[in-house]
Formats: structure tokens, C-alpha cells, sequence
């Protein structure tokens, strides 16, 4: 994906973060981009469907402002915690429950490779990430561990209520994605850590031999 593509994502995400319609020039602040830019990306998820433009009231006279909120409305962030919730009683459970969820949820889109011992992992999984709404920033091998840097803005609401579910979602399509391409038992293990590199929406994902987990 370009950076281009990557910037666009980016102020769909803070659209749907914020608590009503914002400007242009909110957006640029939040991404530290030009106002022009900022425009320029609005203007294209217009066009896309992904975002409508609002007027908001003007506090000077002269041409009203021009909001921008989402074409979509979202699911309160309270009803996300109660389905969040309804996984289980503790954090163990959760995540176990959130684990299968990611299995299931990438595993229509492995039909191709059932049965595959030509596949190639790495492929898959950039691929199977891809299909299911992630952006696979960099890759990269270190002593048999891969590491993937994603951006997680698919699960941005998810994330925001438990990091620990939608980690562990990731987690679940990882595995799954494994079983079909790897079904050596207990061959890998994967971990998904937050915040890599500091950037809020970028997760780092880690597979490695069972042996060094």
C-alpha cells in the first residue's frame, strides 16, 4: 500500500475516533499533516463513500465551516464492551474465546490452500491480513522469527475497548493461518505486541520456533 493509501486510512481513523463531525484543519493537526493534504484525503473518501461533508456553525462571519464525520455510524463503544464482555468472565477466557473468533474469521478466506504443502507461509499470512482489512507495513526475518509490523485499524474500536481481545484476535488468524500452511503440531508460536515503534495503530506481530518462545 502506498503512503498515500496509509495517510488516507489514517484520517478515516481519526473521523471515527472523534466525537462528532471535525474539520479539516483538526485533522491535519492530529496527523501533523498540511491543511491542503488533510483536504485532499477527505475529499477522496467522499468521493469513496467512506465520509460525508456537514456544515458546522461558523464563529466568524463569512463562509461556514465544512465537517467531515463518517458515512457509516458505528456501534457505540459501550455496546462493543458488552460483546467484549460476553466473551467470558476473566481475561484468560476472553482471550481464548478471541483466539478462536480470529480462526474462524480467517479461515474462508484460506480455502485455497487447504492441502497446499507448497504454500508458503509468509505469503499467506501478508495475504490472509490483506484480505481481512490489515495493512502489512514491513517483514522481516531475524534468526528464524518473523516479525510483521501491521497496522491494526480494523480492530480500532476493538482496541480501544480491550487491547487483549483484539490482540488476540490477530493471534487466532495467525494460528489459523499456520494450521493450513504448517500443520507440524506446536511448530510455532505467535505473539502480538503493541505500540511497536510508537506509533499508536501499529502492532508488532512475532512468530517463532516453538522451541525459543
Amino acid at each position: 500500500m502506498s503512503s498515500r493509501a496509509r495517510q488516507r486510512d489514517h484520517v478515516l481513523v481519526t473521523i471515527e475516533a472523534a466525537d462528532g463531525p471535525v474539520d479539516a484543519s483538526h485533522v491535519a493537526e492530529v496527523l501533523d499533516l498540511h491543511v491542503s493534504t488533510a483536504r485532499f484525503h477527505l475529499n477522496k473518501l467522499i468521493n469513496d463513500g467512506l465520509v460525508v461533508a456537514v456544515p458546522l456553525p461558523s464563529t466568524s462571519v463569512g463562509r461556514p465551516r465544512t465537517g467531515y464525520s463518517t458515512s457509516i455510524p458505528k456501534p457505540e463503544l459501550r455496546l462493543i464492551g458488552l460483546l467484549v464482555e460476553s466473551l467470558g468472565d476473566d481475561e484468560e477466557s476472553r482471550r481464548a474465546a478471541a483466539v478462536e473468533i480470529g480462526r474462524r474469521w480467517a479461515a474462508p478466506t484460506l480455502d485455497d490452500y487447504q492441502d497446499s504443502e507448497a504454500a508458503d507461509p509468509v505469503e499467506v499470512i501478508e495475504s490472509t491480513l490483506t484480505k481481512l482489512g490489515f495493512e502489512v507495513q514491513s517483514t522481516s526475518m531475524v534468526a528464524d522469527v518473523l516479525n510483521i509490523s501491521i497496522c491494526s485499524c480494523t480492530l480500532h474500536d476493538v482496541t480501544r475497548t480491550d487491547p487483549t481481545v483484539s490482540y488476540s484476535i490477530i493471534e487466532g488468524v495467525l494460528d489459523q493461518v499456520l494450521a493450513v500452511t504448517h500443520p507440524a503440531p506446536a511448530g510455532f508460536t505467535t505473539s502480538v505486541l503493541s505500540d511497536f515503534g510508537g506509533a499508536s495503530c501499529v502492532i508488532l506481530v512475532r512468530l517463532a520456533p516453538a522451541q525459543r518462545a
